[in-house]
């Protein structure tokens, strides 16, 4: 896996790989609880985050 390196657009300054999660898809309701979540699966993404202000990019992790 690659790491790329990447600057937050706010403080233009190099982000920090934080590392790859499974991001759940879907959503969950009353009626069926989390069947939704079951069925839609998870996305794999690699994260991201600025030191300074904390913000967070997310990428679809390929390997």
């Amino acid at each position: 896996m690659k790491v790329r390196k990447i600057n937050c657009p706010y403080c233009n300054i190099a982000m920090k790989y934080v590392g790859t999660k499974r991001i759940q898809l879907g959503k969950s309701n009353m009626i069926f609880e989390h069947l939704d979540n079951w069925l839609s699966g998870a996305l794999p993404v690699s994260i991201y985050e600025c030191p300074k202000c904390l913000k967070l990019e997310f990428f679809r992790y390929r390997k």
